[in-house]
């Protein structure tokens, strides 16, 4: 017998049902999350996300990221496999209405894949959806 779940979410919880499908339709999909009393963490590659403890990790080595740059992450790593567009990224990180302007999330971008990727120029964790936004891969 099949189940029906109906929610009814505002306009502007749009990502959350994109989150709640994506759980729905891949709920492993490679992507790795212990929730423990002290410790939550997203693993993705090489990379190690610690949501408790605010931290990134690349096989074994701290990574040092700035909030913005830490919420970006998390926020990309949360919804892996998912294109987001430059408006979901930019109302998750600083809570306001997009003003077309895309050279702030594309510095950030930018910066976090100096920061995480072995080739920042062939990325393959924050991959960009042409026309769209981006994507965390691997």
């Amino acid at each position: 017998m099949a189940k029906v779940l109906i929610l009814s979410i505002p306009e502007e919880e749009e990502s959350l049902i994109d989150k709640i499908m994506a759980i729905i339709n891949n709920p492993h999909d490679g992507q790795e999350i212990r929730s423990g009393k002290s410790v939550s963490v997203i693993s993705i590659g090489k990379l190690q996300i610690n949501i408790t403890q605010h931290s990134v990790y690349k096989e074994g080595k701290e990574i040092s990221l700035t909030g913005t740059e830490f919420k970006m992450l998390y926020y990309l790593a949360s919804n892996k496999g998912m294109a987001l567009s430059k408006d979901q990224i930019y109302n998750f990180i600083w809570n306001g209405e997009y003003a077309l302007d895309d050279s702030n999330i594309t510095s950030h971008i930018r910066r976090l894949r100096v920061k995480i990727e072995d080739d920042p120029a062939q990325p393959q964790y924050i991959q960009t959806v042409r026309g769209i936004g981006y994507r965390m891969g691997t």
